[in-house]
């Protein structure tokens, strides 16, 4: 996949690369600008890039080695989420710094360590001065990143956190930054809880493929039964070649070396050329 050699690895290259083209496009609808490095600016941003506490929202992420911070918000209803993410971030780069899955909590008390006895956090806590009964206070202090390295694909060591955590804070100076590895039973918890937020104060996304429409309840219910490894309709089929490119393709190419008939004969250069289901948000 990384290297673009044999027939599977250049089949899930170019899906990989188109998807990370049809997410990290440009267009008149794009937001520029420059805020202070290392500043308070610069987190007041970030938290606003991200919605501040809103909605129980989970983002996957990659920090390339160029400096660059690429997320997108996860979840079965995004259909990013079906291929490889952190590669589809990475633009299948062999090498990054760092990867894995962050998001944000409202602190009740901005002024004390997140993990003290009297705090309270949203989620778990519905706590007042903020969503969703008021607009979300703007003041980094009154946040906190949960920030690890669950990473499937690139696993960054869990020795390496103290390393991540630094450069976050100091990037993102005023916002407080806990770091945590993807086994921890917290983390788990943690995430477990912005799940159970996410079901009653979500925000509905409007997602369309191929740019012809809005998916729908059915769809909604056709990626349930996806996650349940079940397959039927050719929408569902489309989620099924998302995950599984090669799965998508093995009637035709049951091999390295095979090809089989199926109404006409198809070389490589006719399937890695072929466009696969693809989202925009």
């Amino acid at each position: 996949m990384f290297l673009h050699t044999g027939i599977r690895g250049r089949i899930l290259n170019k899906a990989l690369h188109h998807q990370h083209n049809q997410i990290y496009n440009y267009g008149p609808d794009t937001e520029y600008g420059v805020v202070e490095p290392k500043s308070a600016e610069a987190s007041k941003q970030f938290l606003e890039m991200v919605h501040y506490d809103e909605g129980g929202r989970i983002f996957t992420y990659v920090l390339t080695l160029d400096g660059l911070m690429r997320f997108t918000e996860t979840g079965k209803e995004f259909g990013i989420d079906l291929l490889s993410k952190h590669t589809m971030h990475s633009d299948v780069n062999v090498y990054i710094a760092w990867a894995g899955e962050f998001f944000i909590r409202r602190l009740a008390k901005a002024n004390i360590s997140a993990t003290a006895p009297d705090q309270e956090t949203h989620p778990a806590e519905d706590i007042p001065g903020g969503p969703p009964n008021e607009p979300a206070p703007e003041d980094p202090k009154d946040y906190e990143l949960v920030i690890d390295n669950d990473s499937g694909t690139y696993r960054p060591k869990g020795n390496l956190l103290g390393d991540l955590q630094k450069f976050i804070h100091d990037n993102f100076p005023e916002i407080h930054v806990v770091v945590k590895e993807c086994t921890d039973k917290d983390l788990s918890k943690w995430k477990d809880e912005q799940h159970e937020m996410k079901k009653t104060q979500g925000k509905n996304v409007n997602l369309v493929q191929n740019s012809d429409g809005d998916i729908s309840s059915s769809d909604e219910e056709a990626l349930d039964r996806h996650a349940g490894g079940k397959h039927t309709s050719k929408k569902e089929k489309a989620y099924q070649a998302l995950e599984d490119p090669i799965g998508a393709v093995k009637d035709v190419i049951p091999g390295e070396s095979g090809r089989k008939e199926r109404g006409k004969k198809e070389t490589i250069e006719d399937i890695a050329g072929k466009e696969l289901p693809h989202f925009k948000a």
